[in-house]
């Protein structure tokens, strides 16, 4: 199990303390919709430093309320996938957005991603119905397939184990968008899950992992930089711990 830390694009001063120590990050996701606001020069000095990255589209970011052409901003997605990509860099997140566009739209936008580059990852939403995951596995076989992690809105904690099963049957690698709730993480074997906890507790004065611990003071300044600093290193810790747990069932 690899789990990716988010939300990193805007970070750029933590990285930096990361990188300047001489220390290689992990497995990092980044936004490619804040990428365009955040500078493309960290988000590759972050990819260059980092053991394997995800980008997601960034399309949930700023779908409420504002008019958005979407599939110039998704032609924009793949000219940034094609320019950006590296071997590390293991896959793109698809344009996810039926909820407002609707899933033939989405699909016609997944192929303008899929002409410019093999590493895209479609999302499954519980809409799209049972089917529809076992076709896209099929169509997808021995590709990175994601499902929601989100409590309460996607997929019941008891079913995810039976997703991923079926999903092992084509030879798919799973990722579990938002998931790291350790009740599950030490139950299912996910390939690939995210989360940017990391960053929420610290904002919140938590340390983020063993534990959410209340250690930290709600400070500015130097003394955050430092918190949040602390809690990416945390988050490298349960990075290192997961993926020696399940190492012998998800392969590389």
């Amino acid at each position: 199990m690899k789990i990716f830390l988010s939300a990193v694009e805007g970070q750029a001063d933590i990285m930096d303390r990361i990188i300047d120590a001489g220390e290689r990050m992990h497995y990092n996701l980044m936004s490619y919709y804040y990428i365009q606001n955040k500078g493309l020069a960290t988000a590759e000095r972050i990819r260059d430093h980092t053991e394997e990255i995800l980008i997601d589209s960034g399309a949930h970011s700023f779908q409420f309320g504002k008019k958005v052409n979407w599939d110039e901003y998704t032609r924009n997605y793949a000219e940034f996938i094609q320019y950006f990509d590296r071997p590390n860099v293991v896959g793109y997140f698809e344009m996810d957005i039926e909820n407002i566009i609707g899933y033939d739209k989405v699909k016609d936008l997944r192929r303008i991603l899929e002409n410019a580059s093999d590493k895209i990852i479609p999302v499954w939403h519980p809409p799209r119905g049972i089917q529809d995951f076992k076709d896209m596995c099929a169509q997808y076989a021995g590709k990175i397939i994601a499902i929601g992690g989100f409590r309460g809105t996607d997929i019941k904690d008891d079913q995810f184990i039976m997703f991923l099963k079926y999903a092992k049957k084509h030879n798919c690698k799973v990722h579990c968008l938002g998931m790291t709730r350790k009740r599950i993480l030490d139950k299912v074997p996910f390939d690939y899950t995210d989360s940017s906890t990391w960053l929420a507790q610290a904002n919140y004065g938590n340390m983020f992992y063993p534990s959410v611990t209340s250690v930290y003071a709600k400070v500015k300044g130097e003394e955050k930089k430092k918190q949040i600093l602390n809690n990416y290193r945390q988050g490298m810790k349960m990075q290192e711990h997961y993926y020696n747990k399940w190492k012998s069932v998800c392969k590389d």
